[in-house]
């Protein structure tokens, strides 16, 4: 346990100067290639059932969207008299351009300063980091978030004033992880139309989903993560500092509902059981424990698409659980998207670089 908080530290030290150098609303995702070129057309083919997926191999998908990424905290104890404590980012919502062509992806998102205001919420820092990458057959989902700075909700509760915030600059929360998840039924099921844009989704389809997640998270603040005014409704115990390690399987399913060809609806549920390794820190001791805990994550998205155009409008939500004898812990973390797509004809340069056949993982 020394070694992953030595580790912790060295981690959070790294990432200090990045904070000075890049905007907290400067947030950019690189998805490279996630499949293996072929060179068998007829084999791409058979991998999809055309009455129910239509590929757009050879078109380049450019897109514009708004999107607002989170990292948000929950405190709360074993009994349900106590609301629990909902400590949230002023997450910036940001302003961003990307393409896909063929297994590339790249998006580049910046947080422009006439669409975010403060109102009252303080100030948060954060590096964070997304990645869903969705293959024919794999989805791979990873994070390496970094917060400083949350405020309370509703507005209020703790703070000095019923119409002022109470703000935590010291509070930090980092988590590093990720997901991966088996999809069965890839021939008829396309999780790239809802998610990537680049491929149609024609008729109703649905798939099972088996996997597996890692995740590893740091809460902590300078004091007590309860404030001093609601103390009374908490443990005598102050927690201050908070680690834990999450792994283990998941299973789930996925659904798209079409309307028409063009309208859809796409939701996706997976639930973990995971292994929970977790170390607190009170003021004048320690507590490490372990148990089976799960963990659910969830996607939906609709919107409208055509042989040229994509409107999508949607959310991506995970969650990680500690619960011990005298604290539970919840670390959420998504991205709200509006997306608007479009397919162009590739260009014979861009053919070239990055080839039109793909076998599919």
């Amino acid at each position: 346990m020394k070694q992953s908080s030595t580790v912790g530290h060295a981690l959070a030290d790294f990432c200090k100067p990045a904070f000075s150098v890049f905007r907290p609303s400067l947030s950019t995702v690189l998805l490279l290639l996630t499949a293996l070129t072929s060179p068998a057309q007829n084999r791409f083919r058979s991998e999809v059932d055309s009455a129910y997926v239509q590929t757009f191999r050879g078109k380049l998908t450019g897109r514009a969207y708004l999107s607002q990424k989170y990292t948000s905290f929950n405190l709360s104890t074993p009994t349900a008299e106590t609301p629990a404590l909902r400590f949230l980012p002023n997450a910036p919502l940001n302003l961003g351009i990307g393409a896909t062509f063929n297994a590339l992806t790249l998006n580049l998102a910046y947080g422009l300063s006439f669409l975010n205001k403060n109102n009252g919420k303080g100030e948060t820092r954060n590096i964070d980091l997304q990645t869903h990458v969705y293959t024919r057959k794999w989805v791979l989902d990873g994070v390496a978030q970094f917060y400083n700075g949350y405020f309370l909700t509703p507005r209020g509760r703790a703070a000095a004033s019923p119409e002022l915030y109470y703000h935590r600059p010291d509070l930090r929360v980092r988590l590093v992880g990720g997901a991966i998840r088996r999809v069965f039924n890839f021939r008829r099921f396309s999780f790239r139309a809802s998610f990537v844009q680049n491929e149609w989704q024609k008729q109703s389809a649905g798939t099972w989903l088996t996997g597996f997640q890692f995740y590893y998270g740091i809460v902590q603040g300078d004091s007590a993560l309860v404030p001093e005014q609601v103390r009374p409704n908490f443990p005598d115990e102050d927690v201050r500092r908070m680690r834990f390690l999450k792994l283990g399987p998941s299973a789930g399913y996925a659904y798209t509902f079409v309307y028409r060809q063009n309208w859809f609806a796409t939701a996706s549920l997976m639930g973990n059981l995971n292994a929970t390794f977790s170390k607190e820190r009170f003021e004048n001791r320690y507590q490490t424990r372990s148990n089976v805990r799960p963990d659910l994550l969830f996607q939906v998205v609709g919107g409208y698409n055509s042989n040229r155009w994509c409107v999508t409008l949607g959310w991506i939500n995970g969650s990680v659980t500690v619960r011990n004898p005298l604290y539970h812990y919840t670390v959420h973390t998504g991205n709200y998207r509006f997306t608007v797509a479009r397919r162009f004809i590739a260009n014979s340069r861009l053919r070239k670089l990055v080839p039109e056949t793909i076998k599919v993982l």
